[in-house]
């Protein structure tokens, strides 16, 4: 076998064959079968429509010249109905159409009648390779992004142990702001906005720790320092942001203190100039921040968070997304406590000190952000999983030096 040749008797897709010729048919049929592949066989393009709606294949070989529903027509309902579909067109003198008005149309390869077997293996073989090296770039591409994921985890991991007061908020920020851009008409990329939700505070990792986990109201001058933190998050980001997306991620850590009269920081930005998605994470931060305990205060009410969020609409957050996220938590209130209360209980029995908080903020609250909620099976999930997507249990309790 040359070098780069894929053993196409290991491809597990079928061929679809489409040609009225019902010789050419066989033809076809035979000389793939001794390349190894596995073909079904139709007469019109009618046919090949209907069995590609009942079962997925990589490539489909078609004729041009057919009664009913021609080569082209096939191929332009495959390219729309199934982009992910080769198309290798053959066909011998057209007056129709012309072989770049194929290539034009989507189709990955064209072959004039007659051909040789060894021009149909050559075609063959380079869709199924380049398929084949598509398909590793992709796998590569996925596990760089959980490379990614993981290492945002472990960075919010980190600033969890910094500050108590941290631990789960961004999490709890990114389930608010998910929810929120659901309900919003413009094209978000949810998973940039999650991995800045999440992200969004850890600038404070450069925070003095007798300021961040002070137990009582900081001096101005703390708070100026704590105001440094969208930077300082952004420049964590830097040395990556030649990547565009990183560059969006940055965006939300750097202005998700931005208010929209202007009078925010770091950077003054006002109304539209703030990006979406940092106005989105601006009003999901600022109603957990309102709604969690501290040491100085008691968290506030649902209620009373929602009204202080109406009275900043238009001064420090979108009025627009204020409007939507109070309709989005009227909603969630609606209906009593969570559906899926049941399988907390567990977790509530061991950990009573918690189950109030629990139980006012999310399982009646806001319930629809909750990770156990979101998730259908219990089985996907860690037992320890509480239900806004953190852990009762410690962490690293169980580890051990090795």
């Amino acid at each position: 076998m040359q070098r780069g040749w894929i053993d196409l008797s290991r491809v597990q897709s079928r061929v679809l064959l489409v040609d009225d010729d019902p010789e050419m048919l066989a033809l076809l049929e035979l000389q793939l079968g001794n390349l190894g592949l596995k073909a079904d066989p139709v007469r019109s393009g009618k046919a090949a429509a209907d069995l590609l709606a009942e079962r997925p294949y990589e490539l489909v070989i078609t004729d041009v010249e057919m009664p009913d529903m021609d080569g082209m027509r096939l191929l332009r309902y495959i390219k729309e109905a199934l982009p992910g579909t080769d198309v290798l067109v053959f066909s011998g003198y057209c007056e129709r159409y012309s072989f770049s008005d194929f290539i034009a149309a989507g189709a990955a390869d064209f072959l004039n009648k007659p051909f040789t077997i060894d021009e149909l293996a050559a075609k063959v073989q380079r869709l199924f390779r380049e398929r084949r090296l598509i398909n590793d770039l992709a796998r590569i591409k996925e596990k760089e992004k959980s490379f990614f994921i993981h290492i945002v985890e472990s960075l919010a991991i980190s600033l969890d142990e910094k500050d108590r007061y941290t631990h789960g908020h961004s999490r709890r920020v990114t389930n608010l702001a998910l929810q929120l851009a659901q309900q919003v008409d413009a094209d978000i990329d949810f998973d940039l906005l999650r991995i800045g939700g999440i992200l969004h505070d850890i600038g404070k990792i450069g925070v003095p720790d007798n300021i961040l986990s002070s137990p009582g109201r900081l001096s101005v001058a703390e708070f100026e320092i704590i105001k440094r933190h969208p930077v300082q998050g952004a420049h964590i980001l830097k040395p990556m942001e030649a990547d565009a997306r990183i560059a969006k991620i940055s965006e939300i850590i750097m202005h998700h203190h931005e208010h929209y009269d202007g009078s925010g920081y770091p950077c003054g930005l006002k109304g539209g100039d703030i990006p979406l998605t940092a106005r989105i994470v601006a009003i999901a931060d600022s109603y957990d921040a309102m709604t969690s305990d501290r040491p100085y205060r008691q968290g506030l009410d649902v209620e009373s968070a929602i009204r202080e969020l109406e009275a900043g609409a238009g001064s420090q957050f979108d009025p627009g997304l204020v409007a939507r996220f109070v309709a989005m938590m009227s909603e969630c209130r609606q209906g009593g406590t969570c559906p899926r209360m049941a399988r907390c209980l567990p977790i509530f029995i061991k950990t009573k000190d918690k189950a109030s908080f629990y139980k006012e903020r999310y399982c009646v609250a806001n319930y629809k952000v909750c990770a156990r909620y979101q998730v259908d099976r219990a089985g996907n999930m860690p037992a320890d999983l509480s239900p806004d997507g953190n852990f009762f249990q410690e962490r690293y309790a169980d580890t051990e030096c090795i």
